[in-house]
């Protein structure tokens, strides 16, 4: 009589790889539970004081253009350090807020304006920017039109004034207050001159292929090209030739979309000029 045959090689290998698989799958399924129990523990446990925590500031460059000329919000500090020296506004950051929204805040308090162009410039972190402790500042450029800003002396310092900004971010800058007085950079409080330097530099390198210029007009949807050539020298720091800015205009910004004419200005005394809009948020 023959026996039964013994069982078949392969179809015991296929049956054991189907329970790996099962028991992988129900492991998997338990993994999450169990992942969340041990991070939920590990949060709870989590001692913040193992690691050094460095103080962050938002510090706002709050630029306008006012009678052609490139000004720069400051403020003259009233509490240590630097007592008495100029600053550019800012804060420390907040344990509820994100450093945009802290900078939205502090351009809110110190110039009384929002929804105005505000961009990040830099991260400033040198060990010791600050004397006070390790203190890293995130700067925020803002173009305010002159005719929005409203501004005082607050609660932080003894009084605030526009400084007009001129000459080059690498050969030397110059602040000038409306009644004369020189400021220089490096006179600023804290690492506030090379953050001014900075900013001027960013501005003018970008002014050509991005809609920085519109944020310093009086009215982005109706402006004529003089009063937008009258901010690009503001911030050069150079006048233009009207011919030649003209035709740069035409070639880059109108031919691109980035502004449309209007219609020639009403009321307007001896011959009229063409008015233009700003196309923002309409280019692809």
């Amino acid at each position: 009589m023959q026996g039964r045959p013994g069982p078949d090689p392969e179809r015991t290998e296929m049956r054991e790889e189907a329970e790996d698989r099962a028991d992988l799958r129900e492991t998997a399924a338990e993994q999450p539970d169990t992942q969340k129990t041990e991070e939920r523990q590990f949060l709870e446990n989590y001692d913040p004081s193992v690691f050094e925590r460095p103080s962050v500031t938002v510090d706002i460059l709050i630029f306008t253009v006012q009678k052609r000329k490139l000004k720069l919000l400051l403020v003259r500090r009233a509490a240590m350090p630097y007592r008495g020296r100029w600053a550019i506004p800012g804060g420390f950051l907040r344990m509820d807020e994100s450093a945009e929204e802290a900078a939205a805040r502090r351009i809110r308090e110190e110039a009384g304006v929002e929804n105005v162009h505000l961009e990040q410039l830099y991260t400033f972190s040198a060990v010791d920017r600050d004397p006070r402790t390790r203190v890293i500042s995130v700067a925020y450029l803002a173009a305010v039109p002159a005719g929005r800003l409203q501004f005082g002396a607050g609660e932080e310092a003894e009084e605030a004034a526009l400084y007009t900004v001129s000459g080059t971010s690498t050969g030397g800058l110059i602040l000038t207050a409306e009644d004369g007085t020189v400021l220089l950079p490096g006179e600023l409080a804290f690492d506030h001159g090379e953050i001014v330097r900075t900013a001027v530099q960013r501005m003018r390198g970008k002014l050509d292929y991005t809609d920085l210029a519109f944020g310093f007009l009086e009215d982005p949807q109706s402006f004529t090209l003089a009063e937008l050539r009258y901010v690009h020298e503001a911030i050069l720091d150079r006048k233009l030739d009207v011919g030649n800015f003209r035709r740069w205009i035409k070639r880059e910004y109108e031919a691109a979309g980035r502004i449309r004419e209007t219609g020639y200005e009403q009321g307007a005394v001896g011959r009229p000029a063409m008015q233009y809009r700003a196309c923002l948020g309409e280019r692809d």
